[in-house]
Formats: structure tokens, sequence, C-alpha cells
């Protein structure tokens, strides 16, 4: 067995909605997924994690991520750290000259299995950009 694992993402011109790597890597203790959102797409519903932080690293587009209720720009270079335990929602603003591509690292104390899945939805609560 080696120590380490390898998988293909393609370009990023490639990509579409999202892909959880995580299983294809056999990762342990990292969640990592690839996503694309397109001009005006949103989040489904807004989420925090109870025992996890992320990272979310924008390669192309625009967009707002909102953190509580703090809205932060997107774009190219970007990168969010998202303490456990922060409500979160993103969205990929209309007028975006191009889809949002992000990748988005999870990780946690624990490993992935010891954390389970910990997301908290409010599918309920309205995005501040539909006010």
């Amino acid at each position: 067995m080696s120590g380490y694992s390898v998988t293909q993402i393609g370009r990023l011109d490639s990509w579409s909605g999202k892909a959880f790597l995580e299983g294809d890597l056999g990762a342990e203790n990292t969640g990592l997924s690839i996503n694309a959102t397109e001009p005006g797409g949103e989040s489904p519903f807004w989420h925090s994690h109870a025992n996890s932080e992320e990272l979310y690293i924008v390669l192309d587009g625009t967009g707002e991520i909102v953190l509580g209720e703090d809205i932060v720009p997107l774009n190219a270079g970007t990168v969010v750290r998202v303490a456990p335990g922060t409500m979160m929602a993103l969205r990929c603003l209309p007028d975006s000259p191009a889809a949002m591509k992000w990748i988005c690292v999870r990780s946690g104390a624990d490993s992935l299995e010891g954390v389970g899945k910990d997301a908290t939805l409010d599918s309920d609560r309205p995005f501040p950009w539909n006010a």
C-alpha cells in the first residue's frame, strides 16, 4: 500500500456542479470538493459545521459569501476560512463574466469518519441578496 493517492479533476473549464473528491483519494482527515456555480446560481441552503472548518479558494468568476451577518465579495484569488459553527452560504453574481469556480477544503480535529455528517441546514432562512 502506498502513502499517497492521485485523481484527476480535469481542466477548470470542464468543471460543472459539485464533485467531492475525498472518496476518490481515500482521504481520512480532509474533505475536498471542486465546484462550479453559474452566474446567478447560489447555495441551495445555509449551512455550518459543528466540528469542521472550511477553506474556500476562488479560482474564477465573481460572487459573494455570507458568513453570519457579513457579506464578503469573492473573485479569483480570494481565500476564505470559515470556522466551525459559522452559518454560511454563497452565490455567483448574476453579472459574473464566468461561472464561479472554487475549491472547498474541509478539516477538523477528528477524522472525517469521526466527525460524521455534522452539517446543520437551514432551508427556511432567506439569503440577504434576495431581501
